[in-house]
């Protein structure tokens, strides 16, 4: 499943708009933060039978999901790279790149909103995902998949999902030398999406560009 998954990803992130279109970006976390409100009810109920949590702190994990998912659809459109004239007639820039594919392992203790922490700031950097999520939660995780599928403007193959109870899909994207992966999805601040962003640097001369 990690490898089927990581192979759609891959494919996604080459061939889709995704990497390269923030106002795509802006506009699907936005819908997710809606498509996510709209089940909140049933995401309380899940949380509340499946994890044991008292319907309260199951109702606060569903009611966090969408906040931040349109904290980072924010950050989106004031995403910036850097220019500097270092001689007369010659423009240095660093522009800021996702970095492929981002493998989200998500413990079992708040599966949704610890999904959501590192799943918004990857989709916010242009990088497409793999989301492993635990066993134990299935209930959950099959709602929250279902959740992602309705979401019409997410490119086929953006977001893909597996559930296992052990840990072998997790130790196949961590093994991925080119797969950035967040593993306890404790996400706190913006500085999380430079975990899914390299830098380039172009260096712009009369007629000419110099990567």
């Amino acid at each position: 499943m990690a490898a089927r998954a990581l192979t759609a990803a891959r494919r996604a992130f080459g061939e889709t708009r995704w990497k390269d279109d923030r106002h795509l970006r802006a506009r699907t976390l936005h819908e997710m933060a809606d498509v996510f409100t709209s089940h909140m009810g049933q995401l309380t109920d899940a949380l509340a039978q499946e994890n044991g949590k008292r319907r309260q702190h199951a109702r606060f994990e569903a009611e966090t999901v969408p906040s931040r998912l349109r904290y980072f659809a924010s950050l989106i459109r004031t995403g910036y790279g850097r220019a500097l004239e270092v001689a007369p007639g010659r423009c240095s820039l660093v522009l800021r790149r996702p970095r492929g594919v981002a493998g989200i392992v998500v413990p079992r203790n708040s599966p949704v909103v610890l999904l959501i922490c590192s799943l918004a700031p990857a989709l916010a950097a242009g990088t497409t995902s793999v989301v492993r999520m635990p066993g134990q939660t299935a209930l959950v995780n099959a709602l929250v998949f279902g959740i992602l599928s309705e979401i019409e403007s997410l490119p086929r193959g953006v977001v893909n999902g597996f559930t296992e109870e052990h840990a072998n899909g997790a130790r196949y994207l961590v093994a991925a030398s080119d797969v950035p992966c967040a593993l306890d999805s404790e996400v706190h601040d913006t500085a999380v999406m430079d975990d899914f962003i390299e830098y380039e640097h172009v260096v712009i001369t009369p007629g000419t560009i110099q990567r």
